[in-house]
């Protein structure tokens, strides 16, 4: 399975990236030079915009696509297509969408203390990051998500 490094103008791709289970780092404060490093030791995929970024990867043999489009399904169309990933709904292997930590399922009761009486009557399953220890539930964004994804 592919790994990614966004650039720092990708944060909402990141994020569906990271909802189809695919392990997606973003760069934020990191330099490009970090991110470059981290792409290269660990054989991830740069995602950019930026011509300079696109040079620099070249230049150290890093596997990267260049995307141009703001719009989210036309970006992932781009990569599916490149990589020939195989994009289902709903995902098998989400992860968490602030930190790429790794999700576990939970019991609503392990995490009715941590969620809104709402949630709790509305939804039924849950799962916690390992890494932040945010919980997740597939609300009413997964509609969005999954119109975004059948475009693909």
């Amino acid at each position: 399975m592919s790994k990614f490094y966004t650039d720092s103008m990708f944060g909402k791709l990141s994020r569906f990236l990271r909802f189809l289970g695919f392990d997606t780092l973003y760069r934020r404060e990191q330099t490009v030079d970090e991110m470059l490093e981290e792409s290269k030791q660990n054989n991830r995929v740069v995602i950019s915009s930026s011509k300079n970024v696109i040079q620099l990867c070249e230049k150290n043999k890093i596997q990267y696509i260049y995307l141009t489009s703001a719009e989210i399904s036309e970006q992932l169309k781009s990569i599916k297509d490149k990589f020939n990933l195989n994009v289902i709904y709903p995902p098998t292997n989400i992860r968490c969408s602030m930190c790429n930590g790794s999700l576990t399922k939970r019991n609503k009761n392990e995490v009715i203390d941590r969620i809104l009486e709402g949630t709790a009557q509305n939804y039924e399953e849950f799962w916690e990051c390992d890494s932040c220890s945010k919980i997740f539930w597939l609300g009413s964004h997964w509609e969005d998500i999954k119109k975004t994804i059948a475009e693909l």
